[in-house]
């Protein structure tokens, strides 16, 4: 068994040795850090059990270093050692859920009956878990049973998705698999649910919250209120909406968190480009006959959401300023970043950042990230490394510098799949694994929904014969040439387009900055 690590750090660490004996003696392994910087670098690339932490150490003290942990969303318990026994201090420390207290001096024992302490708390708080997770095993079973509206299986979703978090770590195989059976009974009841439910949806306007309502429902009765931030990160699910939000709340007062529905195909050609005209695919078709590119046709299918929602605006005689930018790469952020002042004047501001959706791509064409996010809990860490780390602090200190409201949500999000399902027909169809859009199409009933009149679900034909079909649950879709090396290419894939809870069901929330 590998034994638990806990990182010291201490501008005297040289000083710590005989509690570092002392400590290996009783079965840890202990890395000694002269500073809080040192200590948090260590942090963002290696696991450990427990952090002691020096409150009052030269550059980042201690109470400043505990801060940043939290910000970043790291999870770790703290010992805090201190000689400071104000009132003040403890009153700091605790607000950044500290995990134990030590005053100095410090005996050898005295820290290990305090690491032991804290970490059998965490070994108790984990078998709790497990049990809370077994003892509503039949109230989970029950509740995809019952649950016959898109809102009963956000919360089924979101309750699934605290689950599938909290034992990111567990060892327990049965445990997990239980976890899993209920992601695919949901997902099976789900994509009933669409199937049957979907056209009148779209026809009758009778349902959830859909792309194309987005702007209408949700984000500009939202502008009456402040200056509002748009971040739109291409393909960000709940659980990673989940992941991040510790990082956001240490700067920011979430007052919603809700979600939407994004439309079939839960693509960005057709759902982001329905978010920023307010339109369904065949009303942009039929509006925008220069600008709309059918599946099969070169090109990039997403130029023209700015002048999408200019005139969105113009429809509705909304009179407002605002701005649209497409982040991909650092000079397109440093730019924005630069231009901040003048951006910040607007009533509403668009930012899409694709870097999540890229991620997902890449994983079938680059192997090095294939490794990293070769599960759910990797693809979570890697998006949280990335949302901690890179310009987005940026944008979001100067955010809460100018006081703005901040929406982040997203155009869909994608599912890991498993099953491949052969499609037959003719090879004129997208390319996508998830969805297909074309003519002769013939695939299983069981793993697809096919829709033969678009109309009926406000998406444009590509020919007069053009059909759609959507994989549901964990399928995607091999045609019967080479189906076997297909198959395996991109078995466990991140793909989206189709019918699931985790492409279909995304996150809404709206933050305000805490300093205001």
């Amino acid at each position: 068994m590998n034994k638990q690590c806990i990182l010291w750090v201490d501008d005297e660490v040289d000083y710590l040795k005989p509690h570092f004996l002392f400590l290996n003696q009783k079965g840890y392994d202990v890395i000694g850090l002269n500073s809080a910087h040192e200590g948090l670098v260590y942090l963002e690339q290696n696991k450990v059990s427990i952090v002691l932490l020096d409150e009052n150490m030269p550059g980042i003290s201690g109470l400043e270093a505990l801060t940043i942990i939290s910000e970043k969303g790291i999870n770790v318990p703290v010992i805090m050692i201190t000689n400071n026994q104000e009132e003040y201090t403890l009153n700091q420390a605790l607000s950044n859920s500290v995990a134990d207290f030590l005053l100095k001096p410090i005996h050898p024992n005295q820290v290990y009956a305090s690491v032991k302490k804290v970490l059998e708390q965490k070994l108790i708080e984990n078998d709790k878990k497990q049990a809370d997770f077994l003892s509503s095993h039949l109230k989970i079973t029950e509740a995809i049973y019952e649950a016959n509206s898109i809102e009963d299986f956000y919360l089924l979703y979101q309750s699934l998705v605290e689950w599938q978090i909290q034992f990111e770590n567990s060892r327990n195989k049965l445990l997990l698999d239980m976890l899993e059976g209920h992601f695919q009974n949901a997902n099976l009841k789900f994509s009933e649910l669409v199937t049957d439910s979907y056209e009148s949806w779209i026809q009758l306007a009778n349902g959830p919250i859909l792309s194309h309502q987005l702007l209408d429902k949700k984000i500009t009765p939202l502008i009456k209120e402040k200056k509002t931030l748009v971040l739109l990160l291409d393909n960000l699910r709940v659980d990673h909406w989940q992941t991040i939000k510790p990082v956001l709340e240490a700067q920011f007062n979430v007052v919603k968190d809700e979600f939407y529905t994004a439309i079939l195909p839960t693509v960005t050609q057709y759902a982001r480009n329905a978010i920023f005209s307010g339109l369904l695919p065949i009303e942009i078709k039929n509006k925008y006959p220069k600008q709309w590119k059918e599946d099969t046709e070169e090109g990039l299918k997403n130029e023209f959401e700015a002048l999408f929602f200019k005139e969105y605006c113009e429809r509705k005689n909304l009179k407002i300023s605002h701005s649209y930018v497409k982040i991909n790469h650092n000079k397109q952020a440093t730019d924005y970043i630069r231009n901040f002042k003048k951006i910040a004047k607007n009533d509403l501001n668009f930012v899409v950042v694709g870097f999540i959706d890229q991620l997902s791509h890449a994983k079938t064409t680059h192997q090095i990230i294939s490794d990293i996010t070769h599960n759910n809990k990797a693809y979570r860490e890697t998006t949280l490394n990335w949302f901690s780390n890179t310009y987005l602090q940026e944008i979001l200190k100067l955010t809460i510098d100018h006081n703005i409201q901040l929406i982040i949500t997203t155009d869909h999000g994608a599912i890991q799949v498993e099953h491949p399902s052969m499609l037959k027909g003719n090879r004129d169809h997208t390319d996508n694994l998830r969805y297909k859009n074309g003519h002769r199409i013939n695939s299983s009933a069981k793993s697809s929904f096919q829709v033969d009149i678009p109309e009926n679900i406000g998406l444009p034909k590509s020919s007069l014969a053009s059909t759609y079909v959507f994989a549901k649950n964990k399928s995607f879709f091999v045609y019967p040439n080479e189906f076997n090396k297909f198959a395996d290419k991109y078995r466990n894939s991140y793909q989206h387009g189709g019918i699931s809870m985790e492409e279909m069901m995304v996150p809404f929330v709206v933050l305000i900055p805490k300093k205001n």
